[in-house]
């Protein structure tokens, strides 16, 4: 019977700490939520910010390979 109360014990003392370590990710996560819509935010600033302003930024190409000649550019239709 004392084997059994201390393995209940312990059970407890471990489902205690997950229940804490669960709380913390929570606020963890609720944490960088806030810091990915306050980035969000800073975002949509700075893009207005550069429409009103006219400014054209152009973009780099990304370096993409050549397309094969023997390979149609689009699929043929079925």
């Amino acid at each position: 019977m004392r084997a059994r109360d201390e393995q209940m014990r312990a059970q407890d003392e471990q489902m205690r700490a997950r229940d804490e370590q669960m709380r913390a990710q929570g606020e963890q996560i609720k944490a960088q939520g806030e810091q990915v819509k306050a980035y969000a935010g800073h975002m949509r600033d700075l893009v207005r910010a550069i429409q009103m302003s006219g400014l054209q930024i152009s973009l780099p190409v990304p370096d993409l390979p050549t397309p094969s000649t023997s390979e149609p550019l689009c699929p043929t239709d079925t």
